[in-house]
């Protein structure tokens, strides 16, 4: 396992841990606010948060200064740190599906605010994030995250793609993520899964971050039209 960081923005890092044994990389993006407070999508692994405590600082930025946490879906990778997170900042607020933050204010004694499907809110000046519900999606509580002012997705799993996380491509990489999705069998729904990339394609995207693999730019049209038209008798 290899867990690294890296800068996107002058606002925005990605952490991303690497397990070799899945030859996949888990990320979670690190949005910084003009008075370097943070906003953290997906908070990874409860094990490998000192990793990413480590990483934080290595930037220069106070990880106790995580003031947002949006969770995409409950699973580990998604929420795992949250315990973490709420020891060195417990007033932190977390957003998630309804259906999520039922589940995380059980199981972790917080306070997770629910979103509306296209919620918009602003977590600091310069991003809005907009709540898209992505129902059935890998996760019935699914959600993804639409920034703004960046035309940047954070898509969780609805894209995937395999190996380590190597910056933002501007390649073709349509086959590669066909072959990940064809290989882990993760997308239950074609319904649900045209509904989401229906919803998606709404907003102005530039750039795709992925959950697992490399961020996507120059090809959005493309990788939404190839979801669209993957056939599940083949998954």
């Amino acid at each position: 396992m290899s867990s690294t960081i890296h800068a996107i923005k002058d606002n925005l890092y990605v952490n991303s841990v690497y397990i070799d044994k899945l030859g996949l990389s888990f990320n979670q993006f690190i949005l910084v606010s003009p008075d370097l407070s943070i906003t953290i999508v997906e908070t990874g692994f409860r094990k490998d948060f000192n990793e990413l405590y480590k990483n934080i600082a290595f930037t220069g930025l106070q990880p106790e200064n995580i003031k947002n946490i949006v969770v995409p879906h409950f699973e580990a990778d998604e929420m795992g740190a949250i315990p973490e997170i709420l020891q060195i900042n417990r007033k932190v607020n977390i957003y998630a599906h309804p259906i999520c933050a039922f589940g995380l204010n059980d199981v972790f004694d917080t306070k997770a605010k629910p979103v509306k499907d296209n919620e918009v809110i602003s977590v600091f000046a310069g991003c809005s994030l907009k709540f898209i519900h992505t129902k059935h999606v890998h996760q019935w509580d699914s959600l993804v995250v639409y920034w703004i002012e960046q035309k940047i997705l954070f898509s969780s799993d609805l894209f995937i793609q395999a190996g380590e996380f190597g910056g933002i491509k501007t390649n073709d990489c349509t086959a590669e993520i066909i072959k990940s999705i064809k290989k882990d069998h993760y997308l239950p729904s074609h319904c649900h899964l045209l509904n989401a990339l229906n919803k998606i394609e709404e907003n102005e995207i530039e750039t795709i971050l992925l959950m697992h693999g490399s961020g996507l730019s120059n090809h959005i049209g493309l990788y939404i039209d190839s979801l669209k038209s993957l056939d599940f008798n083949d998954n």
